[in-house]
């Protein structure tokens, strides 16, 4: 990419991440303030409706306090004498006082008279069952404790949420004792949360707490609780509703208020941004067009003039050739040094490529008289290992005993084992590592035909590309000899037929399985292939756990298999 695209790019990038932080940071911290005025006044709000709703109760609270500290009342409650109630409770009056209901009860909490009013028609209604009901004897409004005890507060019923008012009724001197109790009700309708809301200038709606109708309530609900009373849910772009919960006179959950408010705090903080994010796209133009210009007139003119020049010289191989800058600054300076580079260069180069020659000559020797040195190496190795094999074998000839003959045969096996690792290194390319699938295979065939098997054991071999150096070639090549043997003698007693399975594998984290399976008679369940007195599976145990550090797995549900697992040649 050229220069002036990379400038640009990066220029580009630059502009736009530091776009994207002053905006991101701007956003966090400007909308976040003003996210969080919007919360504080949709608060306020939501608090000036609930304080205009408990003026209600406070209201009526009011009232019920001159009802029920009345000489007049405490008289009726005691005789019932119907006269002070048509007197007293007239239903244009309590219509005027925003009443709805009106109930006296004397010192048993049994009703005495009830009057419900209709305040928009000034008719009588029914009182609710739930005043009428005997168990209301029991309700926490009918249980003054002295004579200043006031309730106040939100109801459920059936019919809908009510405003109530609960007063003793006392003497006009506010004397006992207490001989009723006075309550005052106001239906908390649609009417009433008009009222409230031309007070507040709030558009005011509520819910039940146990019916919340829409899922606009509903999330309220499942937000709000007595610790977390308020909740404030942006609606839209242009609505914030603030939900605050009102508890009932017993201290319950009783309904949800809410408030929906135009949101001009967002839609300022919104124009903010946008305001903010227009001037630092315009500065950042006018800052990139200016950078541009400057590095295009002092740096990237000259520069391509520099580029070309020394492409020139590449193409040309002529190092002698001038390049001149014009100018008194470090571009101009940096072309007199490159002059004086290029006429040293020549000189070194000359003189190693003279050297070059000499010691790839010299390499060349060398290693070839090493691969002939180590290929002789892993020859004669071979060859030893043969001349000790033959001497073990006529060794035999002169052993009757049968149990040293075979100590023999196992001593000569393993030597030919090794032998065949120095013949696979010597017929490989590299020196360093065999071919462990090729080498499986011989010395497996070799086992089979050593202890005439071949006629009822099958072999499987499953070897994957596996690499083995030196190191690790011998002591394999050990263990796979020995516990070939030990199945080959001891595992298809009587000419039993059987499988023998070879697996080698590569697995991951660059290790190595080898499995070596049989399915014949299998190994004592009490042997401990750890703690034998034979040699054989003394040594494998060893080289896995000692020299390879692996680890070994004996399995002896079908047969015997012996797991070997250890780290791979890097």
């Amino acid at each position: 990419m050229q220069l002036r695209k990379k400038t640009l790019l990066i220029i580009g990038i630059t502009l736009f991440c530091l776009i994207a932080i002053l905006y991101t940071t701007s956003q966090f911290i400007l909308l976040g303030s003003f996210k969080q005025l919007e919360e504080q006044d949709t608060q306020k709000n939501i608090e000036r409706a609930r304080d205009a709703l408990l003026d209600d109760t406070k209201r009526l609270d009011s009232i019920a306090g001159d009802y029920a500290a009345w000489d007049d009342t405490y008289i009726y409650v005691q005789d019932g004498n119907r006269a002070f109630v048509e007197a007293n409770v007239i239903p244009s009056a309590l219509a005027n006082l925003r009443i709805n209901y009106m109930l006296f009860y004397n010192i048993s909490g049994t009703l005495l008279f009830g009057m419900g009013i209709d305040n928009e028609n000034h008719d009588v209604i029914d009182i609710p069952e739930f005043f009428e009901h005997d168990s209301f004897a029991n309700n926490i409004l009918l249980k003054h404790k002295d004579l200043n005890s006031s309730m106040k507060g939100i109801i459920n019923l059936p019919e809908g949420p009510v405003l109530i008012a609960s007063r003793p009724v006392i003497t006009s001197a506010r004397e006992g004792p207490i001989m009723g109790t006075l309550i005052i009700g106001s239906f908390l309708d649609s009417t009433e949360i008009e009222r409230l809301s031309s007070i507040t200038h709030l558009s005011l709606s509520y819910r039940r707490f146990d019916d919340p109708g829409t899922s606009d309530f509903l999330l309220a609900i499942k937000t709000l609780s007595p610790e977390k009373p308020i909740f404030i849910q942006p609606i839209s772009n242009e609505i914030i509703a603030g939900n605050i919960l009102l508890n009932d006179i017993e201290g319950k959950p009783a309904i949800v208020l809410k408030a929906e408010i135009p949101r001009g705090i967002h839609m300022q903080g919104q124009n903010t941004m946008n305001y903010l994010v227009v001037s630092i796209i315009g500065s950042g133009f006018i800052f990139g067009i200016v950078i541009l210009w400057l590095l295009e007139n002092n740096v990237l003119s000259r520069l391509a003039i520099l580029s070309s020049k020394m492409s020139e010289i590449s193409t040309s191989s002529n190092l002698t050739v001038p390049l001149a800058i014009e100018g008194e600054d470090e571009l101009s300076n940096l072309s007199g040094v490159f002059n004086k580079m290029m006429t040293e260069l020549k000189k070194h180069r000359d003189h190693l490529e003279e050297m070059v020659e000499v010691r790839t000559l010299q390499l060349n020797k060398s290693l070839q008289e090493k691969e002939v040195l180590l290929r002789e190496i892993h020859h004669r190795v071979k060859n030893n290992m043969q001349v000790v094999s033959s001497l073990l074998l006529l060794q035999t000839q002169n052993i009757q005993d049968q149990k040293y003959i075979n100590i023999f045969n196992d001593s000569n096996n393993r030597i030919l084992s090794i032998a065949l690792i120095h013949e696979k290194l010597y017929q490989s390319k590299d020196f360093e590592s065999i071919d462990v699938k090729e080498y499986i295979h011989e010395l497996a065939s070799n086992l089979l035909n050593s202890y005439g098997r071949t006629g009822n054991v099958k072999l499987e071999i499953n070897v994957e590309n596996v690499i083995l150096d030196i190191n690790k070639s011998v002591p394999c090549g050990l263990i796979i000899n020995e516990l070939l043997m030990n199945s080959l003698k001891y595992a298809f007693p009587d000419g039993r037929q059987g499988t023998i399975k070879i697996t080698f594998k590569q697995k991951d984290n660059n290790m190595l399985q080898l499995t070596i399976s049989d399915d014949g008679v299998g190994i004592p369940k009490d042997l401990d292939i750890r703690n034998t007195k034979t040699l054989g599976l003394n040594m494998v145990t060893q080289l896995v756990e000692n020299q390879l550090d692996g680890e070994i797995i004996l399995l002896r549900d079908r047969g015997t298999e012996f797991q070997i697992n250890v780290r791979g040649t890097k």
